[in-house]
């Protein structure tokens, strides 16, 4: 099946779908058309490919203490776009020099917004749990007009997914944690 161009469908509401668990895929929607996949090349890892109509993409994380996660053509070693992760606050600076700002929009609610660096919004995106599990997320373009929307599209759900599982990871780990009382002793010790 092919892909639909942004351009062709009604971009005011989108969402992405899980497509496969093991490695996991998402697919970007509006109503029946796709427009975009992007998918993790093995479970665990943080290379995923992403295609949409007009372009396919690499994302890489790298770094550990301040992650930098790289958008790049295939055939094409110099970076399309560049995400920095900042403790609150990310930004995405893409290959023609325009900058944005990822922000989570509060610590209870897990919605996203990116905006301009003029505090413009251009992305709201809302991830859907499924239990645990990351099963969806959608999406609202409020600039369908700015010339990358859908690579901000495909690298602001590439950072959500990987910072799901981050989350997720440290979860599982939370019942280990804090201190344990030591086990009543019988006797008069």
């Amino acid at each position: 099946m092919a892909l639909t161009a942004l351009s062709a469908v009604d971009a005011s509401a989108l969402r992405w779908l899980k497509t496969a668990e093991r490695p996991v895929a998402f697919s970007l929607r509006a109503g029946d058309a796709e427009l975009a996949q992007l998918s993790w090349v093995r479970p665990g890892g943080s290379l995923a490919t992403a295609k949409t109509a007009d372009a396919t993409w690499t994302l890489k994380r790298a770094g550990f203490l301040q992650p930098t996660i790289l958008v790049r053509d295939p055939v094409d070693p110099q970076a399309v776009a560049r995400l920095t992760a900042h403790l609150a606050r990310h930004e995405v600076t893409l290959g023609s020099g325009a900058t944005y700002r990822l922000r989570r929009v509060s610590h209870l609610i897990p919605a996203w917004r990116l905006t301009t660096d003029r505090g413009e919004e251009v992305l709201h995106v809302e991830p859907v749990p499924e239990g645990r599990a990351l099963g969806a997320g959608a999406v609202v373009v409020s600039s369908p007009n700015t010339p990358e929307v859908l690579l901000l599209l495909v690298l602001s759900w590439y950072f959500i997914v990987l910072s799901w599982f981050e989350d997720e990871a440290v979860e599982t780990l939370a019942p280990f944690e804090g201190f344990d009382p030591p086990l009543a002793r019988g006797g008069s010790g």
